[in-house]
């Protein structure tokens, strides 16, 4: 019985090594913004700020007059901002926190939301419908103060 235990120990012990490192690897593995960039989701019931990304030159909803570069200014440093860092996934248990703020993308007559900043994460849309999926910035402290100065 003894001679059986050693190699069923030392399985397991591997077995979960290795176990520990693909989830090691899958917590870790870096992502810029525009890998995890997705659309079409719905707002999140939390978001507490709402900021709206427009483009210079489009016609939003049904105006008559083009975003000017002004109009265009601050989703343009909404996405440098989200560019600027760089992302690994949260922990797939995490919900999206309360009183953030959502980032939409307005575009002609279409609008959806490409992202949710809870303060701690960034939740970007999921490949499933209405699902989010988490990552931690690399300083999130600067995309809270750049976030926060922008939707006030």
């Amino acid at each position: 019985m003894k001679k059986l235990l050693w190699p069923l120990c030392v399985f397991l012990v591997l077995l979960s090594a290795f176990g520990l490192g693909l989830t090691a690897a899958y917590l870790t593995e870096e992502f810029s913004y525009d890998q995890i960039k997705n659309s079409g989701c719905r707002i999140p019931d939390m978001a507490a700020h709402t900021i709206g990304i427009l483009h210079e030159g489009d016609y939003p909803g049904m105006s008559d007059f083009p975003v000017t570069a002004e109009q265009a200014a601050p989703g343009r440093a909404v996405l440098n901002a989200l560019r600027a860092q760089r992302y690994t996934r949260a922990l797939p248990f995490l919900k999206p926190g309360k009183n953030g703020i959502a980032v939409r993308e307005v575009s002609g007559c279409s609008s959806f939301y490409i992202a949710y900043w809870d303060g701690k994460h960034l939740w970007a849309s999921g490949k499933e419908e209405n699902q989010w999926q988490g990552y931690t910035p690399s300083n999130p402290d600067k995309l809270q103060e750049t976030l926060k100065s922008l939707c006030d």
